[in-house]
């Protein structure tokens, strides 16, 4: 009688699969978990002790593989219980689809799971005939309240509105085994100072903390993070490329270590002599150059404009007016006259008054600071980083002094980790500025001077 090896082998990996989920993803998933991401698994698939309400959260740099491992650990929950209810609210429709692109091939392998699903499980639902679900629902998702579950995992945690989080997280409350995940890559966004504050005080919150280094991950092309350094600020590089945790403290242009070893302050990095053609090079005439100008209203206070002008990669600052007891009817008029051929980027919030500047036939791109602000911030960094920022040194020239008192002083809010409002209108007449260079570019072409 032969002996059927293939058999043996089948028999041979099942039994590997139920000692450590780790084999699940190498052998029926094609997936090699780094150190980090297997103890992560292992802990989302082990069993909980009674009365046990299990909290994780994980912190992971872009590219980090966390998808592979939520994936994987669903598996393997639904291989030991396929009564669960595992209910997924993900970041983002794209997220969502990275999930069920690990997910479906672990679930439709008949050695693992050999009639058990109840129907073809899509991206948005996967049901078992012995009556477990994975609902995946995206942070646009209104209608989360009803029902329960025993796992609720919140993917990209810092994507998803709050509220969204507040109506999910009780749906745990009457499993028998109560799971929470938290993942997210630490980046600056709607959330991001509820998932700080749970990544930093997770032992108190009663969460267990899951990260791994970037050097755990092979798969990862080093030469490309080398690439997007000459691209991104060192901040942005922090945070997305090596999953640290956005500083938002103290200046929000502060210091920079340079190549060198040299630390510098960004402000003072970008002065130079005005007086000096190598340092301050002369205005290129108009059909040669780019020249725009930025506008803060201040409604409370100050408002701001600044001229400026791009030469090859550098901006440079040309111009600086502050109007303090200037009626707007002025202002708009003088803007009109001394500024009228470039176009203008103002605060989108004084809708009205940018709306008379377009009457009066000016090109106007308005900032929406809700969706902007951090993004040009980021990009303003990156610029003073790079040295592609020119601002004449106030002791030259005075109109300088305020715009460069403030910018040194530009700092986040302790509490909220954002930037404080309060003495700022000219950082945010330079934040507007950036629209100007800042990807995607305005669609009214690359030369902005209006030819008589």
């Amino acid at each position: 009688m032969s002996h059927d090896l293939s058999s043996d082998w089948r028999n041979a990996r099942s039994a590997l699969v139920q000692v450590d989920p780790v084999a699940l993803a190498y052998l029926y998933g094609n997936i090699t978990l780094s150190p980090g991401q297997a103890r992560l698994v292992r802990r989302i698939s082990s069993p909980l002790e009674p009365g046990e309400v299990r909290q994780i959260i994980v912190k992971v740099h872009r590219k980090g593989g966390k998808t592979d491992c939520l994936a994987t650990g669903f598996a393997n929950l639904f291989q030991q219980d396929p009564t669960l209810r595992i209910f997924h609210l993900s970041g983002s429709y794209l997220q969502a689809s990275r999930l069920h692109d690990y997910f479906r091939p672990l679930v439709t392998n008949e050695e693992l799971f050999p009639d058990a699903l109840d129907g073809e499980p899509t991206r948005f639902l996967t049901k078992f005939k012995a009556g477990g679900k994975l609902e995946v629902l995206t942070a646009s998702t209104k209608s989360i309240r009803g029902g329960d579950t025993d796992i609720l995992s919140i993917d990209e945690a810092v994507l998803v509105p709050m509220p969204l989080i507040n109506a999910a997280w009780p749906l745990i409350r009457a499993s028998r085994r109560p799971l929470r995940i938290v993942t997210s890559t630490a980046s600056a966004e709607v959330n991001l100072e509820w998932f700080v504050r749970l990544w930093q005080d997770a032992k108190r919150l009663k969460f267990e903390a899951h990260e791994w280094p970037e050097s755990e991950c092979p798969w990862i092309n080093t030469q490309e993070r080398q690439l997007a350094e000459l691209l991104l600020d060192s901040q942005t590089i922090r945070v997305e490329y090596g999953g640290e945790i956005a500083e938002r403290v103290g200046r929000v242009w502060g210091t920079y270590r340079l190549a060198s070893g040299v630390v510098v302050d960004l402000i003072d990095h970008a002065l130079v002599d005005p007086r000096k053609a190598e340092e301050y090079p002369l205005p290129a005439a108009d059909p040669l150059t780019e020249k725009w100008t930025a506008l803060d209203w201040g409604f409370v206070g100050q408002a701001v404009l600044t001229f400026w002008e791009k030469q090859g990669d550098m901006i440079i600052l040309r111009d600086c007016r502050i109007w303090t007891e200037t009626s707007y009817t002025e202002i708009k008029q003088e803007i009109k006259e001394d500024f009228g051929a470039y176009p203008i980027y103002p605060d989108s919030e004084a809708a009205a008054d940018n709306a008379d500047l377009t009457k009066m036939g000016m090109r106007v791109v308005p900032v929406i600071f809700s969706k902007d602000k951090m993004p040009l911030i980021s990009h303003t960094r990156w610029r003073l980083e790079k040295g592609l920022i020119k601002i004449p040194d106030p002791e030259v020239d005075s109109r300088y002094f305020t715009l460069v008192q403030q910018m040194k002083a530009y700092h986040y809010n302790e509490k909220t980790g954002k930037p404080e409002k309060v003495n700022d209108h000219c950082c945010d007449s330079v934040i507007c500025a950036m629209k100007h260079v800042y990807e995607p570019r305005p669609q009214f072409g690359l030369h902005t001077a209006v030819r008589e």
